[in-house]
């Protein structure tokens, strides 16, 4: 069964559940995924300096071709780095965490890093089991989650944000077509059957 999103209510109730917690890293990758709709290895490539110049957050994060999704296979030349604009609150949990542990903020050190690795990044396998963990502790439920619940939570974002505008979100999401970004739309019967019920007879 494929991941889902999550609602606004469940995307609080777990950035919420984390920043009392403590665990800045772990709500930095739950926001950030969210905000910028990176793939999970896109996000656990991050290296500081794509995020914060030593003072503050930046205003964009850009993740280069090659740490991209076929960005690597004989198909790369296709495949461009992706820009995404940083919201206020991302770039809030940016500085949150980045001014908990200023020890691990050097410019080429990976931004998700687990202790057990000394300064490498967490693997998909680590990110899978906080998030669902979390999910878990904070009443939320794993239910249909993963770690591409964050990108398909951005998609479902930015479409209700364009005014349900496939083009603009495909656009923004970067998939070479709107079929695909089709795919990871979930549709409500109980609104499909109100637009049928709305129509003029």
């Amino acid at each position: 069964m494929s991941a889902r999103p999550l609602s606004e209510f469940e995307y609080n109730k777990m950035v919420e559940f984390l920043a009392t917690a403590g665990r800045h890293r772990d709500r930095l990758l739950l926001v950030l995924g969210c905000a910028t709709g990176y793939r999970i290895t896109e996000l656990l490539s991050l290296k500081w300096e794509q995020l914060w110049d030593g003072t503050a957050a930046r205003s964009e994060v850009q993740v280069a071709r090659r740490n991209l999704k076929g960005g690597q296979g004989p198909r790369c030349r296709s495949v461009r780095s992706r820009r995404v604009p940083l919201n206020e609150r991302a770039r809030a949990a940016i500085e949150a965490y980045a001014k908990e542990v200023p020890h691990l903020t050097a410019a080429e050190a990976a931004v998700f890093q687990t202790g057990r690795s000394q300064g490498g990044a967490m693997n998909r396998s680590q990110a899978f089991r906080m998030l669902t963990g979390a999910a878990v502790d904070c009443g939320v439920g794993r239910g249909r989650l993963s770690t591409h619940t964050l990108r398909k939570t951005f998609v479902a974002r930015v479409y209700a944000a364009s005014g349900h505008d496939l083009i603009k979100t495909q656009r923004i999401v970067g998939h070479s077509s709107p079929l695909t970004t089709a795919r990871y739309l979930e549709t409500d019967q109980d609104e499909l059957d109100e637009l049928v019920r709305s129509l003029a007879a």
